[in-house]
């Protein structure tokens, strides 16, 4: 909740500044929460990261054979 409120309040205060020297366009709620990311929050631990992705590798190939599945049993239902 901490972190929508200070991307709301950045997010009205980068869209009412004015700018002098160049136009700019106001930072968007992503770029905001990107910004928050690498200031206020830690970096991830590389272990995490593998596990993860390994973890969401494995679930993708789950359902990709869940679909097949599906779909040879509506196949042989249907003809």
């Amino acid at each position: 909740m901490l972190a929508a409120a200070v991307l709301a309040v950045t997010r009205a205060r980068t869209t009412t500044a004015t700018i002098t020297d160049s136009e700019a366009v106001p930072a968007s709620a992503r770029e905001l929460l990107r910004l928050l990311r690498i200031t206020a929050l830690p970096r991830p631990r590389r272990d995490h990261l593998l596990h993860w992705s390994a973890w969401r590798r494995h679930h993708q190939h789950q359902a990709a054979e869940a679909h097949r599945r599906w779909n040879n049993i509506t196949a042989t239902a249907t003809t």
